[in-house]
């Protein structure tokens, strides 16, 4: 069994789609189905059911799918160690965001955590949606800036700021003029799609299933990062909901941003999983609720301590 075997497979078991999986691995599908094929020889038995609607895991997939998951995790991070000794380096920090992270909080917080740790080297990464927690449970990433709800057994959340949530619209939309919206002038709108390894209860919270009581009409069009959501949203496939930084950091001329009244804010979160946590990284959590607490007591940004 090696490593690259057990990277395809944890791919698959995300996306549940050899296609998806074959592109977000740069593979061709038919390769891709060989290797899987070649690990279920191996281990003696079908690690996924396939049919021609879908594929789920089996009992033996489901308990390789955690096993895979922290032997790559491990691997990874013990090759990241021994990369930063290699170049001379004591330590390094790998941080992952998806999408735009408030300057009042990123700017400050790197700034502050390189003053203490000159050591430790930072890189900073952006994520597409179906890596938000892949690259964690990979090792491609020490720590990610996500937005909750983050319900998974193996990942550590950390709730560090609130701010309102906006509607996302085409703008030849209907309501497209409106100065704000409700949940429920929104119930019936198709939402655009988002990967399908994104967690559940996430696609929910977007899609307003709580405030609406109804999982919405899906585009079959999936957006995997802001740039083509937001395009699909502006040639019509469909409306969703965003945090407010996004409305502050882009402007494309085919969509517009609404306030979203009545709906549960959203809350910027730093998600760690739970075995890959090192004192270096309890530092940068401890130091960045601390600088999240002193943005949120400044009127001028928006932002809130989540819960109050």
């Amino acid at each position: 069994m090696e490593l690259k075997q057990l990277r395809y497979f944890v791919t698959v078991a995300e996306e549940l789609h050899f296609s998806r999986a074959a592109a977000r691995l740069h593979l061709a599908q038919s390769a891709l189905s060989s290797q899987i094929r070649n690990l279920e020889s191996e281990v003696g038995g079908p690690l996924l059911l396939r049919t021609t609607r879908q594929v789920v895991l089996t009992p033996a997939g489901e308990t390789l799918l955690a096993e895979a998951r922290a032997i790559l995790a491990a691997a990874d991070g013990t090759l990241a160690r021994v990369q930063a000794l290699a170049r001379g380096e004591s330590s390094s920090l790998s941080i992952a965001s998806l999408g735009p992270v408030p300057g009042a909080l990123l700017s400050p917080l790197l700034s502050t955590f390189s003053g203490r740790r000159p050591q430790v080297r930072i890189d900073v990464r952006a994520l597409e949606f179906s890596e938000m927690l892949s690259a964690l449970r990979t090792g491609k990433a020490d720590v990610a800036f996500l937005y909750a709800p983050i319900e998974e057994d193996d990942m550590d959340v950390t709730s560090l700021i609130s701010e309102p949530r906006f509607a996302v619209l085409p703008s030849s939309h209907r309501l497209a003029k409106s100065t704000s919206l409700s949940p429920a002038e929104l119930a019936g709108e198709t939402f655009v799609a988002q990967p399908d390894s994104t967690p559940q209860s996430w696609r929910d919270f977007w899609m307003l299933v709580k405030e609406t009581g109804e999982r919405p009409p899906i585009s079959p069009y999936v957006g995997d990062n802001i740039e083509e959501w937001l395009h699909l949203i502006g040639r019509g496939e469909g409306v969703d909901t965003c945090p407010a930084i996004i409305a502050r950091y882009f402007a494309p001329p085919d969509v517009v941003f609404i306030p979203l009244r009545d709906a549960e804010p959203t809350t910027l979160v730093l998600v760690v999983p739970h075995d890959a946590r090192e004192p270096i990284i309890d530092e940068f959590i401890e130091l960045a609720v601390e600088i999240a607490a002193n943005a949120a007591r400044n009127p001028g940004t928006g932002y809130a301590v989540p819960g109050e």
